[in-house]
């Protein structure tokens, strides 16, 4: 698969303290594509699903709470996803033969599943955690006419025992929640995983060059309580994100890349310096 060279220009999201902020994002679209003549395919590694893809998990429950919070921040465009997803869109239409994708930590596929509209993707394989989550993706992705193949299994298992390979592999918003040993673990094993002229896209929550992950937090959690939403769903966000959230600064990646074997190429720096986004194809 072919890789164009130019990159796509850096794009700074909306700075916050401006109060300019973008559109609320539009609702997935699969319309743009017509007839979905291949199935659905389920797999489970942990969680288990039934033939329709209905979720038997003990966590629905905590599921569906975690859902409500996850949709009200995408929903408000807290992390600036309709500025990030068009961009991948870009990217991806760049790849003019039919084009194979991983997406790790897929959730509903809600900002992916339109990214690949009018794009050459032919096969896409999303990978999440919690099976409910994939149930989600399969509506997103229904009617799309890709070959899809949907995974409940850690994002980290599957790029450590898959011997498959791809175009492009996506991880969005995935790997803040590992350590630094885990991550670079991650980039190591995804080029194997790599078809040649593939390339990572990934994306995620940063910190600032310089600044502590409790400076960090402070400052998140300060950004949280703007967001338009009940006090006690910015309660929630902030108390996950101080338990679960381990950013690296925003030029970790570009000094890991080439160690890893990587090229980086950065293509979205957010407003409010807390997301970022880079191309990772093999150098």
């Amino acid at each position: 698969m072919r890789r164009v060279a130019d990159p796509i220009a850096r794009v700074r999201g909306p700075d916050p303290e401006s109060g300019n902020s973008p559109a609320r994002p539009p609702p997935p679209r699969t319309s743009g594509q017509q007839g979905c003549d291949k199935p659905v395919r389920f797999m489970s590694s942990g969680g288990r699903v039934d033939h329709q893809g209905m979720s038997r998990d003990a966590s629905v429950t905590d599921f569906f709470s975690s859902w409500e919070v996850y949709r009200a921040v995408i929903d408000n465009d807290c992390m600036e996803h309709s500025l990030i997803y068009p961009l991948i869109g870009e990217i991806l239409r760049e790849r003019t033969e039919p084009f194979t994708v991983l997406d790790l930590g897929c959730g509903d596929a809600a900002g992916t599943g339109p990214a690949m509209i009018g794009t050459a993707a032919a096969r896409y394989v999303g990978v999440d955690s919690a099976a409910p989550a994939l149930e989600f993706a399969a509506r997103t992705l229904d009617g799309s006419g890709l070959d899809i193949d949907l995974r409940v299994q850690d994002m980290l298992d599957m790029v450590r025992t898959s011997d498959e390979q791809f175009d492009v592999i996506i991880a969005s918003f995935a790997l803040h929640h590992f350590h630094a040993a885990q991550k670079q673990a991650f980039l190591d094993v995804a080029r194997e995983r790599l078809a040649p002229g593939g390339e990572v896209l990934l994306v995620d929550v940063v910190r600032r060059d310089g600044e502590t992950r409790d400076e960090y937090l402070t400052r998140y959690s300060q950004m949280v309580r703007t967001w338009p939403m009940d006090s006690d769903v910015q309660d929630r966000i902030i108390a996950h994100v101080t338990s679960f959230d381990f950013p690296e600064e925003v030029s970790t990646v570009d000094r890991w890349a080439p160690e890893l074997g990587y090229e980086a190429i950065g293509f979205y720096r957010g407003g409010s310096d807390t997301q970022a986004g880079w191309r990772l194809a093999l150098n």
